[in-house]
């Protein structure tokens, strides 16, 4: 497989505002400063430890230890590769906007295609892995 190029990477990480990508899979961030506070969605939370911060498009769970960018986020909540969740964020148009910008209402499309995308993609990631390594076993083949 080619590498993805890390133009690519960096324009991602620019562009799609993690804000957004956020509260598109759910959560409910608060303002707290300049940041953006909710419980993580990693782990049993009594108190708001899950930081976005906009300025830096990045987030970090000071209760977890997980932090990154929207790749991370993308790979980390949907449990898939770096691959996988480049082509997510590169097909998801209506995600991708200047992380700079004030975070506006989050389309109704773009939450379908993240329940969509959400539901399915284990399956379609499970099919692909084993007919890639020729492994069919008790696995039904899945196609994308």
């Amino acid at each position: 497989m080619a590498r993805i190029p890390e133009l690519e990477i960096g324009r991602l990480k620019a562009e799609v505002n993690l804000a957004r990508l956020v509260e598109a899979s759910g959560l409910k961030l608060e303002k707290r400063g300049a940041d953006l506070v909710c419980r993580c969605p990693f782990h049993e939370d009594d108190t708001p430890s899950f930081v976005v911060t906009p300025a830096k498009n990045l987030y970090h769970c000071f209760g977890y230890g997980a932090a990154g960018g929207p790749i991370d986020w993308v790979m980390k909540r949907q449990g898939m590769s770096v691959r996988h969740a480049v082509e997510f964020l590169r097909e998801g148009e209506p995600l991708v906007g200047a992380s700079t910008a004030p975070a506006g209402a989050v389309k109704a499309s773009t939450v379908r295609a993240l329940e969509v995308f959400g539901a399915d993609a284990m399956m379609r990631a499970r099919g692909f892995r084993h007919r890639r390594d020729g492994a069919g076993g008790d696995q039904p083949d899945v196609q994308p």
